[in-house]
């Protein structure tokens, strides 16, 4: 069992189990509630598991130094429905690879690095985090990782992201102005460009829950952290639960000043977990795997600010415009920009597959323990219009514990 939890008692706790003797603080009081629920903790670890494979540490309080790693990457690609009859322009002159350039991408990505400090007791860990590189606004999260069930609850805020755009339409609808000045009709070419910080953002909330079957004999546990020995190889099922949403926001990459495009979805899936253990445990292997079927996932797109670059770009160079003549160029592109987002607005959602994968490495000598850990989600959502959001996030985790 495994909380990420701050408790500041934790420590106390576990100096009178190092200690081992007896004094007038734990006979009474705070000190006699704090033993009993160690002793309690103590119980839990090994209750209703088959000590053939699974059994405790002799030591079973570490402190440790980790590295945490995570990795945030998210993209979107559409494509622009716009029809050529739609745009108001001298079809004659229209770029000879138009057909190609119909489609919109934006790919972002984001990491984060901190080393931590911790406690572990029994399995409830106490960590304190030292940043070295944030480019989070804000994060947070809950999760108890236990042997037979577990949960976990995850909140991201990411406001400094950067990615590239391919914006090939847009850069298309500009050389077709342009040929039609000049009268040609040269092809589009559309390099991709780094998207500033500050021009998108991102927020990410999930929340999700296991059942492991063969709970007796396989430990997560000691799979994943190391909290326990898992003294013969064993695997078992899982079935998984995950309910996740994101605001993908955007500022004058489309066809508004800003966008937003939201996702839901409810995903389940069974999955198998295993754990090879080598030399009675001393180094333990976990692989996990749980494909998700995604049973709703639903988008919903909105703007604010709204206004066209293509319909309005008179206003921006000659102020004494007549409205008269700004609403006769709202007019002329009103076709233009009501198709541009309906791979967007009016596709329905596809099924999809969603991941959940895991893979750790422990290995104990004398009271030491070197763990590696990674983790691994992939959120999608498709429609039957081409829409694509690909959301994908790992972290990796490497800590040195000595118990006590």
């Amino acid at each position: 069992m495994r909380f990420v939890v701050f408790l500041s008692l934790a420590f106390l706790c576990s100096l009178h189990a190092s200690a081992q003797e007896k004094s007038s603080f734990w006979s009474h009081g705070l000190g006699r509630f704090l033993k009993s629920a160690d002793e309690m903790v103590d119980r839990w670890q090994e209750a209703g598991v088959d000590t053939n494979y699974i059994r405790k540490p002799k030591m079973s309080r570490m402190v440790y130094l980790g590295y945490y790693g995570y990795f945030q990457q998210h993209d979107m690609t559409f494509p622009v429905s716009v029809d050529n009859a739609d745009i108001p322009l001298d079809r004659r002159y229209m770029p000879s690879n138009m057909s190609e350039k119909k489609y919109m991408m934006a790919d972002m990505h984001t990491y984060q690095s901190e080393m931590e400090l911790g406690i572990d007791w029994r399995g409830i860990s106490v960590e304190l985090p030292i940043p070295i590189r944030n480019r989070y606004s804000m994060s947070f999260g809950f999760a108890k990782n236990g042997s037979v069930w577990g949960a976990r609850i995850r909140y991201k805020s990411l406001k400094n992201m950067e990615g590239v755009l391919d914006d090939s339409f847009n850069q298309a609808m500009f050389q077709w102005k342009r040929n039609v000045e000049n009268q040609t009709n040269d092809p589009a070419v559309t390099p991709e460009s780094t998207i500033p910080a500050g021009k998108i953002d991102l927020k990410i909330f999930y929340v999700e829950g296991y059942y492991v079957f063969n709970n007796k004999k396989f430990s997560l546990a000691a799979g994943a952290y190391g909290d326990m020995v898992q003294k013969r190889s064993a695997g078992s099922l899982f079935v998984m639960g995950n309910y996740y949403q994101s605001r993908f926001g955007a500022n004058n990459l489309f066809n508004h000043e800003r966008d937003m495009f939201r996702n839901w979805k409810l995903s389940f899936g069974p999955g198998y977990g295993y754990n090879w253990a080598i030399n009675g445990g001393k180094v333990c292997i976990h692989m996990s795997l749980i494909p998700m079927i995604s049973i709703w996932n639903h988008m919903v797109h909105t703007s604010q600010d709204y206004s066209s670059p293509y319909a309005y770009a008179a206003t921006s160079t000659d102020p004494v415009v007549s409205a008269r003549q700004i609403e006769a160029e709202r007019q002329r592109w009103s076709n233009y920009d009501t198709h541009y987002y309906d791979a967007v607005d009016n596709g329905r959602s596809r099924f999809v597959f969603n991941y959940f994968g895991r893979i750790a490495v422990s290995y104990s000598f004398d009271r030491y323990l070197l763990n590696f850990l990674s983790n691994y989600r992939q959120y999608l959502y498709r429609n039957n219009a081409d829409t694509k959001i690909n959301n994908r996030e790992a972290d990796v985790q490497v800590n040195f514990g000595m118990r006590f």
